[in-house]
């Protein structure tokens, strides 16, 4: 006769059960997310395109460009929550470079105190010697920013936001109980305040999309700093107690000096128009990120044909006699996959170039098509000098992003 599970093995089952379907539950919003954002993506290639486009057709005027500064203002507003969308979903423009966390927090903090209450005192203490790690400058910041925004709507009046950033090194005991993490050297980044705090049932769902607190809440900011933390190999913790205040804490991981890289300055280059020479197949099914993308290109001085499915696509790299320099592929289209139609297009025109864009991030499915062998990845909405800068890369075999 089987032995009856005690209390306790019940009661350890049920938590065990309760963990999974929360991850299960994260995973289903961040598919969501990611869904989302890259149909607002494409509907905001067509917005941010045609504007850029506009503004080179109509005469300089200074209403004019009084409405195109609004009109990219919004746009960009939308570009930015896109990018916290994909945050979550842990995608997203996702560029990683050498970065020590007490300079970051020194570079950015003068930035961010604009936004947050003078009567709040904001401290920051780092131990010696932070070791670097490999993170994105920029999805750092929006970390930052969201856990600040948090912490000054918390504080009704007079308090504090201290942040410390500390060497932490987690072993087995520790690692065992946060899924994801191996032991090893981490960071620590600490952002603590003495606001009014949550409840725990507020606290165990801060990460869920647009939840909303008592104060204004953020929508889409803590949910994205979850996505960018799991996207950074980090784990995060709220600790959390009705008016007492928050304490969120992050762990990243180290990397040593020897696998540390330099880094180069990137300028952004003047478009140059009429000057390209080739043709190019975009393979592309939403009719206004054709039309902008097409438009773009031919400005550019380049001849341009349109695959709207991917046996289109396949179809004319079989039988099209004339020279195909560049493929824009995108990895989501009506009858098959980007990454079905790669090889068979490759298989027409073995040198052929391909460039994959999409709405979508570069980690999944754009990503095992770079790895197959195609040289680079866009992001969607992109701008007029970003596409003119790919494709002269690419065509001139300056750049491969390989795998």
């Amino acid at each position: 006769m089987a032995k009856k599970p005690t209390y306790e093995e019940l009661e350890r089952k049920v938590q065990e059960l309760e963990k999974q379907g929360e991850k299960f539950k994260i995973a289903a919003i961040a598919t969501l997310a990611g869904g989302i954002a890259h149909e607002f993506n494409n509907a905001l290639m067509g917005i941010l395109g045609n504007i850029e486009l506009l503004k080179m057709d109509l005469p300089e005027d200074e209403r004019r460009d009084k409405y195109f500064k609004a009109m990219k203002s919004a746009s960009h507003r939308m570009s930015r929550l896109t990018d916290q969308l994909l945050a979550y979903a842990q995608g997203g423009k996702y560029q990683p470079k050498d970065l020590k966390l007490d300079d970051f927090v020194i570079q950015t903090l003068p930035i961010l105190q604009h936004d947050i209450n003078s009567a709040i005192r904001v401290e920051t203490h780092f131990s010696k010697d932070i070791p670097h790690i490999k993170a994105d400058y920029t999805q750092m910041q929006m970390v930052l920013s969201a856990i600040l925004a948090n912490s000054n709507e918390a504080i009704e009046d007079e308090g504090f936001i201290r942040i410390t950033a500390e060497n932490k090194d987690l072993d087995e005991a520790f690692t065992k109980h946060h899924p994801g993490l191996k032991p090893g050297p981490y960071v620590c980044l600490t952002v603590e305040d003495d606001g009014k705090g949550m409840d725990e049932e507020t606290t165990s769902r801060i990460f869920e999309p647009f939840f909303t607190t008592k104060f204004h809440g953020r929508g889409m900011g803590m949910p994205a700093v979850y996505g960018i933390v799991k996207n950074h190999d980090g784990w995060i913790y709220v600790d959390s107690e009705l008016g007492k205040g928050t304490t969120v804490r992050i762990y990243l991981p180290a990397i040593s000096a020897g696998s540390r890289e330099g880094e180069k300055a990137v300028t952004q280059p003047e478009v140059e128009l009429g000057i390209g020479e080739g043709t190019i197949l975009v393979i592309e099914d939403e009719e206004v990120v054709i039309e902008v993308t097409q438009t773009m290109l031919e400005r550019l001085g380049y001849r341009v044909m349109v695959a709207r499915t991917g046996k289109a696509a396949v179809h004319i790299a079989e039988t099209f006699d004339g020279q195909i320099d560049l493929a824009l592929l995108d990895i989501k289209l009506p009858d098959m996959e980007g990454g079905k139609v790669y090889p068979l297009i490759m298989k027409a025109r073995p040198d052929l170039k391909v460039i994959v864009f999409s709405g979508f991030a570069i980690e999944g499915p754009a990503r095992e098509i770079l790895d197959a062998g195609a040289q680079d990845f866009i992001q969607k909405p992109f701008s007029l000098a970003t596409l003119s800068e790919k494709v002269k890369e690419v065509l001139e075999g300056q750049i491969s992003l390989r795998g």
